[in-house]
Parts: structure tokens; sequence; C-alpha cells
């Protein structure tokens, strides 16, 4: 069984898609901002968006549910494994996760669940299976209407030939008060400094995984909100393609 069912779909001419036949990546740490921006720029040119860390948490988030242990090796692969997933545009630039016909989108989004994903994600058993799914992903939809990825090592092992890498960072800080505000927002009862010390714990986990494309525009996010980080992406981005009119909305 493949690791994840991503959809299919028709060609679109440039019109619609200005950016078909290009990737671009968004890599950078946890609550840099990098999942909000992708999806901007997926909305703005009408690319393929695929957050890939979403398929970590949706193999953690299995894992879970039935009982194991995410540090199992074992079980984390076999959830990797049979994991059927699928991303669902649901319209105004909203993205829904569905494994096996279930909306998980705000379950992914647990505090726990976003623990046990980098403790999944470091599994090499596992970044192998989702690996082959996520560079067919690309291959499927980078010649029809363009992709864009977000994630942490995007630009260098998924997506090498992007014709443009972007890596989002911020201070540990400013990521940790970005991701209290979003659990606190949803109603999730946690303290600032937990947030930062499960942030912090999750960067040293993560590390051998955060990896910053040679190529790669470095965008810090620390004193920026999300309109000012989108500019600087369009500008980076339009500075090695030229410029790109927004696809037209309705299309």
């Amino acid at each position: 069984m493949h690791a994840a069912n991503l959809m299919v779909g028709q060609p679109a001419n440039l019109t619609r898609n200005p950016l078909a036949g290009h990737t671009i990546c968004v890599d950078g740490p946890t609550a840099s901002g990098k999942g909000t921006l992708a999806k901007e720029l997926a909305r703005r040119w009408r690319l393929k968006f695929l957050d890939t860390g979403t398929l970590y948490r949706a193999v953690a988030w299995q894992v879970l549910q039935h009982g194991a242990d995410p540090a199992n090796h074992t079980a984390a692969e076999a959830a990797a494994r049979q994991l059927v997933f699928e991303f669902k545009h649901l319209g105004n630039n909203t993205f829904g996760a569905f494994v096996g016909g279930m909306d998980v989108t705000e379950a992914l989004r647990s505090p726990e669940v976003a623990r046990n994903a980098s403790v999944v994600a470091v599994q090499p058993a596992v970044r192998a299976a989702l690996l082959t799914v996520q560079q067919a992903y690309v291959q499927q939809w980078q010649p029809l209407v363009g992709v864009v990825l977000d994630g942490r090592d995007t630009g260098v092992r998924i997506a090498p030939q992007a014709s443009v890498k972007l890596f989002l960072t911020a201070d540990a800080k400013a990521r940790a008060r970005r991701r209290w505000l979003e659990y606190t927002a949803k109603g999730q009862t946690i303290t600032p400094e937990h947030v930062l010390m499960d942030l912090q714990a999750r960067d040293a986990r993560d590390a051998p995984n955060l990896l910053q494309a040679p190529d790669a525009v470095v965008l810090d996010a620390t004193q920026l909100d999300a309109p000012a980080v989108l500019r600087a992406a369009v500008t980076a981005i339009e500075a090695t393609l030229g410029p790109i009119p927004p696809a037209p909305m309705g299309a």
C-alpha cells in the first residue's frame, strides 16, 4: 500500500497556474511561520500545497490511536507504510488533513501529536517510507500546476531541483509565542514556558533533519508579521523567476 493517497487532477494553463512547471520549497524550524507562508504562496499562484510535516504528525497520531509508543520503530514504520493520507483544499485558503477518510485536521495540531511527530520523524525507516510519496507528489503536480512544499529538508532531500528555495527562521522565543497563541486560540490550556520548553526540545530532535540548502534564500521572520514575510518571499521568488502576476481568482 502506498504511504499516502495524494490527489490527482487535470493540467491547467499558465493563466490559471502561472508557476506550472516550478516547485518552491519553504523550509525552516517549527513555528517559524513557514506553513502560513507556503499556504499564501499556494493561494497567490494556485500551486499545489504539501505540508510535509503533517505526514509525520499523521504517522504519530496513528501510532497513538493504536495505543503504541511512537518511539517504537516497528510500530512507527508500520504506521508510515500503511498510512492513507489526503490533503484537501477546503476553499478560502484552508486545507484539511484526512487519514483513512477521517478529518484529523485539529487532532494533528495537538501538543501531544506535535511532540510525537518529531519522535517518529527522526526514524530513518519512517522518513524513507514517506520520502517516496513526497517525491512522487512533486513529480505529479510540478508540470501540471506547480508545487509549494512546506518542511524542514524539502530543498535538500525532496526537491533539490526546485526553482526557488526559501529558508524561513525566527528566534526561539518568537516561535514559541506564535505557537502558544495558536494553542490558546483553540482553547488549549498550556503555559508559554511549557511551549518554549517543548519547542526547544523539538528543535534538538529535529536538528539532524533541519537542512538549509546552499542556494536557499534565508528570511528572518523574528520581527516580521505574516504579510511582511509574504512580501519578502514574493520578492525573492520574482528575483529568480521574474515578475509573476497572481492567478486570477475563481479561474
